[in-house]
Order: structure tokens, then C-alpha cells, then sequence
């Protein structure tokens, strides 16, 4: 039998036949809103109706704060649950299979840290994408928090007097470096507006895109080497649509390189690829 692993993000939904921690097959829809964790269920498992046949569990991973009572919001910017959001049960009750349910970078963090094999001891993963999220492994063993919170370092404030944030901090990493705040100062400079996919593009040509880019790519580097003084971290890996986007890491090793070399720390590509998260979804079954 095979997992479904689902990854719900602020603009999409992943959704991934699983086995053998392989992805076999897979599929994405649009974010639908968040009314009710029945409905939301119902929407997701619309998408999934061939594959439920062929699983006996299934795994989550979502943006926002997960503890047993459901998922709530940490930056209502990026997508809002209804508080409390209780979508792990509602799966259950739809399916009938056990469920088990993490914040989306915490998952892949999991994920990352069993593909970087027995070297390591201390790690994290960073997304950046439509929020920046993150997971932390400590000893060995996902550090979770006894709230959940851990890994949340997208909220970790890196310019005092920087933009505010949809937590209701002021320069926070997310409020920065997200494909969020990229397309918001993308918007207020280029007219007509142009996507991220554009903005990257234009990078080489245009001086005040490349600036966007690298705004952002510093205020990971930043966090990167903030990580590195808190947790003395073997490694970091960065994933995400952003964090993936081409010359993004290299920009961002880039910057770390011109720290001090007591803070600075290797920073990877995701080994799950754009899938990091899905995968970490389906792996969290694995011990």
C-alpha cells in the first residue's frame, strides 16, 4: 500500500502518491479558501479520488502552526485558517485512515536530514516560496517545540526598521525575503507588473530587479548565519520555489561568504527538489 502525501501552501496544493519513499505520481490545484476543515478536505480529496484506493495512510504537511487541535495562522498574509482548523481529524473521519500532520518545513527538514545520510547531527531546511518557513534537527531529532513553533524562523526579525510583517512583527525574514514581499516590491517599481518568474529573468539586465533578488537572498544569508551562532549547524538546505530559482543559492552563499567564518555555514539545494515538502509529508510515517 502507498501514502498520499499532501502539501498545502499558500497558492497551491500538492498532492503525491507515495511509496517506498518514492513520488509516483503527482498533482497540484490552487489554494481553495479555507471555510471549513470539512470543506477543505473535501476539495483536496476530490483531487485524489484515483489514488485512495491504493493507500492506508496519509500524510500532511502545511504552512501555519500545527499542534493536535489543527492549524492556525502564524502570518495571515500568507493563508488564513480558520482558528482552530481541524484538518487532520476531518481527513479521518472522510477516509477512514490515520493521519499524521506537521508544519511544512518541519516535514521536509525530516526528509532532508534522512537524505543527507549519517554525517550529520545538526541541520535545517529553509523554504523560501510564497512564505519563508523552516525546520531545525538537533542531535538527531526533529525539534519540534512543546507549541509547534520551532522552525518558524521565517519570523525572526533581521531589519529593525524593515517592512512589517502579517504576524505583526517589523522585518521579519518573511516580510523580506518571500516570493511575497519580492512580488510587492516588484510591484511598486515595474509597471506593468511582471511575476517572479519574470523578475529573474530580467535580473541580468535590469540593476533594480537584481536588487529585489538580493534583498532577499541577504536576508536568508542573514538568517543563515544566525542560525549557524544559535544552533552551530553542520549544514543548512534550502528549498522552495524561490530558494530554487536559478542563481538564488549562489547569491545567497555568495553573501555568507562575506561574514565573519565563525558564522558562516554551507547552504545546499533541497535533494526533494521543488518536492521537499511533499515528501516530507509522506516521510514523517518513517521513524
Amino acid at each position: 500500500m502507498h501514502t498520499l502525501a499532501i502539501d498545502i501552501g499558500g497558492t497551491k496544493i500538492a498532492l503525491g502518491l507515495v511509496g517506498n519513499g518514492q513520488l509516483i505520481e503527482r498533482t497540484q490545484l490552487p489554494t481553495p479558501k479555507a471555510q471549513n476543515a470539512e470543506q477543505f478536505a473535501q476539495v483536496i480529496l476530490a483531487h485524489a479520488d484515483k489514488w485512495l484506493p491504493e493507500i492506508n495512510k496519509i500524510g500532511v504537511s502545511t504552512t501555519g502552526l500545527v499542534t493536535k487541535d489543527g492549524i492556525s495562522a502564524i502570518n495571515p498574509d500568507t493563508l488564513a485558517f480558520p482558528s482552530p482548523f481541524p484538518l487532520a481529524q476531518a481527513l479521518e473521519s472522510l477516509t477512514n485512515k490515520p493521519v499524521a500532520m506537521l508544519n511544512d518545513a518541519q516535514a521536509a527538514a525530516w526528509y532532508e536530514f534522512k537524505a543527507l545520510g549519517s554525517t550529520i547531527d545538526n541541520m535545517a531546511f529553509i523554504t523560501v516560496s510564497t512564505g519563508v518557513g523552516g525546520g531545525v534537527v538537533i542531535n538527531r531529532q526533529l525539534h519540534q517545540g512543546n507549541a509547534g513553533l520551532a522552525g518558524h524562523i521565517g519570523h525572526t526579525v533581521v531589519e529593525l526598521d524593515g517592512p512589517k510583517c502579517g504576524c505583526g512583527q517589523t522585518g521579519c525574514v518573511e516580510a523580506i525575503a518571500s516570493g511575497t514581499a519580492i512580488k510587492k516590491a516588484s510591484d511598486d517599481y515595474f509597471f506593468p507588473h511582471i511575476s517572479n518568474i519574470d523578475l529573474f529573468s530580467l535580473a541580468s539586465k535590469s540593476q533594480h530587479a537584481e536588487a529585489i533578488i538580493a534583498r532577499s537572498a541577504n536576508a536568508i544569508a542573514a538568517l543563515c548565519c544566525n542560525l549557524k551562532a544559535t544552533l552551530d549547524l553542520d549544514i543548512i538546505v534550502l528549498g522552495g520555489g524561490i530558494g530554487l530559482a536559478t542563481g538564488y543559492l549562489d547569491r545567497v552563499n555568495k553573501a555568507i561568504a562575506s561574514r565573519p567564518g565563525a558564522f558562516q555555514v554551507s547552504v545546499v539545494a533541497a535533494k526533494g527538489d521543488y518536492d521537499a515538502c511533499l515528501l516530507g509529508a509522506a516521510y514523517q510515517f518513517k521513524e
